[in-house]
Formats: structure tokens, C-alpha cells, sequence
């Protein structure tokens, strides 16, 4: 979901969208994932679906100012290289369009929507870069879309998760 104004930087999620994420976290609940290290956008409802799919994981919500949608994909790159991020399991909350297009980066390809509380898991062989991450799941709202199996791992543990609630 794009951000809008400044001025709805405060707005929870919806009704809906907390249902949205809470089935997102259910369905990550299923998989192996439990990721390293998780960034959000400082607006609200980022904050909010980050906490929520981080319930019974032991890990702290990092604000990532850059995973707001006025910043550009290369500048999120830029934040987590500054923060250490080069392998392991993360998870990013922000808006779209940011994370369409840092996905469409990270994996070489033309840009597709992102649909809210949607997850796109890219897998690295390598480190974390543009051109470098292998689409491993695409779920939408209303279930998964495209990919391989839940929970498989690219056997370098090098894996991203992105999603965006509404």
C-alpha cells in the first residue's frame, strides 16, 4: 500500500489489514522461517504488521527510514549493507511501491504488484544484491501465487522476506 501523505503516518492497520497480516503470519508459522533480523517502515501500520508476524519470534522490529516509499530501492540496499545485513534470514515491512521495485532489483526482472499483506520470499546464493535473488515464494492475499515449497531454503540459509500490510 503506497503511504500517502505525511499526514497518515499514525494510521493503524485496518480491521481487514490486521486479519490480512495475522493469515501471513499463520502461514509463515507453517514454514522454517524465522528470520535473523527484522526492518520496518517508521509509519504505524508497517510497525504494527512487523509485530505481528514476529509473534513468538524472539527478535526486536528495526526502524528502517528507507523502507518508507519516497526513498528509492538502491537506498534500502544502501541501509541494510550500513546495518550488516549479508546473509541470513530478513524480513522487511514497508509500502509499495518501494517493495515491488526492490524486489524487480534484487531479482533482475520487470516489476509486478505486490498485493497488500502479499510476501515475496527471494532466495541468495550469494550476498544480498541486485540481480542476485531467485524468486522461492510469492504469496498473495489469498494464497500462494507462485513458487516452490513453503519453507525451502536455497542451502546457503540466504534468504528475504518482503511484505506490506494494509
Amino acid at each position: 500500500m503506497e503511504a500517502g501523505s505525511a499526514g497518515d503516518a499514525a494510521r493503524p492497520l485496518s480491521p481487514a489489514g490486521r486479519r490480512a497480516v495475522e493469515e501471513l503470519a499463520q502461514f509463515l508459522a507453517g514454514t522454517d522461517w524465522q528470520p535473523d533480523r527484522a526492518f520496518a517502515s517508521p509509519l504505524a501500520r508497517a510497525q504494527e504488521s512487523a509485530r505481528i508476524l514476529l509473534l513468538g519470534v524472539p527478535r526486536e522490529v528495526e526502524t528502517l527510514a528507507e523502507l518508507d516509499p519516497v526513498y528509492e530501492p538502491a537506498a534500502v540496499l544502501a541501509a541494510l549493507a550500513e546495518r550488516g545485513v549479508r546473509h541470513g534470514q530478513v524480513l522487511l515491512v514497508g509500502h509499495q511501491p518501494l517493495l515491488a521495485r526492490l524486489a524487480a532489483l534484487l531479482e533482475a526482472r520487470q516489476e509486478r504488484a505486490l498485493a497488500p499483506a502479499g510476501l515475496i520470499r527471494l532466495a541468495f546464493t550469494a550476498e544480498l544484491g541486485p540481480g542476485l535473488g531467485q524468486l522461492e515464494l510469492e504469496r498473495a492475499r489469498l494464497g500462494l501465487v507462485q513458487g516452490q515449497t513453503p519453507g525451502r531454503r536455497d542451502g546457503t540459509g540466504n534468504d528475504i522476506a518482503a511484505s506490506d500490510g494494509p
